[in-house]
């Protein structure tokens, strides 16, 4: 690549060094924490591999072990990333179409970006690497092979991406779109719940034998280099490179802003809907009621909103009801409770998008709630009832799919369920705003890959996920071991005692902070995306 693309990636560290220093040292220790826990936790994985490796001589033994553990490698690039709607870093095209720039060197460029999608795959790889060097039944240049299969992907990664931002902005193409990917994302559960993974040669064996990327790959490692092998691996990385080149050149002719526009003609009236929407006019006081519905109608409007809704009875039913009633379809607590965790999952992708930077929507508008003649705490109670009515809609569409497809869904359950989620969305909200004010962070509805939160946050997460989650843990181990309902929602009534007393401060405290804050909030609601967008 020549300078002016090195320039936009300088460009862009440097835009994201100005900007730690305003986190303070706590959020900076915090971001560096949660990163040296998640990237570590991954060398011990990349180590474990390489031991693995090393100490196994037997050439047929190897492949076995390498060609589904590269499977599910592939699936973890292509997937995941899909499943967290979440693609890395990545170029704003519409930034850098006004730059002379060879298009050649801007996808080069974007698929050096692509690493970030799966970084952890690649830490992975190289511990197989090294035990590879180390292993003395096979030559270390054997690992050459791992080349390919990272370009592969990278390729690949680039033209599934693009495919999908396009898609995604497309408002008939959307919906469905989603669902395809849904059903792609699932394709790891089903080969956990079909296949034993304790036995990584069973799982071989019920692949079809075709020259598939893995395949081939881990043929290749094993010092099976002839012209098939290669030739296949050679075809497999050429088609993924016109896949990922033909994408991004369609998604450099694309016109977002057209597609957006051609999407909202479409849109009809819908005077059922209009009805809906005014229902909280109807029920709540001025100027609360009106500032509810206005909520309801931008987040519907979104379509980032509206995957991680779609999401949140879809995906999460593939994913969780085969690992409860898998294999073993016994009466365990996952099978009994199976409610709890599809209300929780699909909480937590609502949460991500519109509670924990409440704000973040709404952007430069923002400003509107420090000029028109409303409390700030107001603001802040009319996101949170948005939301929660969207997440009773959601437990509702949840709870008729699972009595669709025959699971015993009792009235007991859906009570239970629904008042232990709701409580666990009361404490989210209390912490929700206070982030928004004290991390908020600008967010384009219509952009799928998108953060809700800001990143320092998100490292924060995995330290108020488990305390949040601490009293209905325990609620439900007391009434297992002295089994008995009345020690479980006495337990769960004192919840929501603090529950309530934890909001209200909450409450409070971020409409203080909001109009102390306001300059700087507003300034980082507004602040736009470099043309490296994280």
């Amino acid at each position: 690549m020549t300078e002016r693309a090195w320039a936009i990636v300088w460009a862009q560290w440097r835009a994201l060094r100005n900007m730690s220093p305003r986190s303070g040292l706590a959020g900076l220790f915090v971001t560096a924490v949660g990163t040296v826990l998640w990237y570590g936790t991954w060398t011990v994985v990349a180590l474990a591999v390489a031991a693995l490796v090393r100490e196994t001589v037997d050439g047929e033994k190897l492949r076995g072990l390498l060609g589904p553990a590269l499977l599910l490698a592939f699936l973890y690039w292509q997937v995941i990333p899909v499943m967290m709607v979440s693609a890395g870093a990545s170029l704003q095209m519409r930034r850098l179409r006004v730059y002379p720039i060879p298009r050649g060197e801007l996808f080069t460029l974007e698929v050096l970006l692509r690493v970030t999608t799966a970084a952890e795959m690649v830490i992975v790889l190289a511990g197989a690497s090294i035990g590879l060097f180390l292993n003395p039944k096979f030559s270390g240049l054997n690992a050459v092979a791992f080349f390919p299969f990272i370009l592969f992907n990278l390729y690949l990664s680039t033209g599934i991406r693009d495919l999908l931002t396009r898609l995604l902005n497309r408002r008939k193409a959307r919906e469905i779109g989603v669902l395809i990917v849904v059903l792609v994302a699932a394709i790891p559960q089903v080969l956990l719940m079909r296949y034993d993974l304790g036995n990584w040669k069973g799982i071989g064996a019920k692949l079809p034998h075709l020259a598939w990327p893995w395949t081939v790959t881990s043929s290749l490692i094993t010092g099976e280099w002839n012209a098939l092998n290669a030739g296949a691996m050679v075809c497999w990385v050429a088609v993924a490179y016109l896949f990922g080149r033909w994408q991004f050149e369609r998604g450099l002719r694309f016109d977002e802003e057209a597609a957006r526009a051609s999407a909202g003609k479409q849109r009809d009236g819908g005077n059922w809907l209009d009805r809906l929407y005014r229902l909280p006019s109807a029920a709540l006081p001025d100027p609360l009621g009106t500032m509810v519905e206005k909520e309801l109608r931008s987040l519907m409007r979104s379509p980032r909103f509206r995957i991680a809704f779609f999401m949140g009875f879809s995906f999460g039913l593939l994913i969780w009801l085969p690992a409860a009633f898998g294999k073993r379809g016994g009466s365990g607590w996952i099978e009994t409770n199976f409610l709890v965790i599809l209300f929780s999952y699909s909480l937590l992708l609502l949460s991500e998008v519109s509670i924990w930077n409440v704000l973040g929507f709404d952007r430069s508008a923002a400003q509107v709630y420090w000029l028109a003649p409303v409390r700030l705490w107001q603001m802040l109670v009319s996101k949170n009832i948005a939301i929660a009515l969207f997440f009773v809609l959601e437990m509702a569409i949840i709870t008729v799919v699972c009595a669709l497809l025959g699971l015993a869904v009792t009235l007991k359950a859906v009570w239970e369920s629904s008042l232990v989620c709701l409580l666990m969305m009361v404490f989210l909200m209390a912490v929700g705003n206070l982030s928004s004010v004290y991390a908020p962070r600008g967010v384009d509805g219509n952009q799928t890959w998108k953060r809700g939160s800001a990143g320092r946050f998100q490292a924060m997460l995995l330290l108020i996920y488990p305390l949040l989650l601490l009293p209905f843990v325990f609620a439900y181990w007391a009434r297992q071991v002295w089994e008995s309902d009345r020690v479980f929602y006495g337990l769960i009534a004192a919840t929501a005692v603090v529950a309530v007393v934890l909001y209200g401060l909450a409450l409070e405290k971020a409409a203080q902070a909001a109009g102390e804050r306001r300059e700087g909030i507003l300034t980082a609601l507004a602040r736009g995306d470099g043309p490296v967008a994280a």
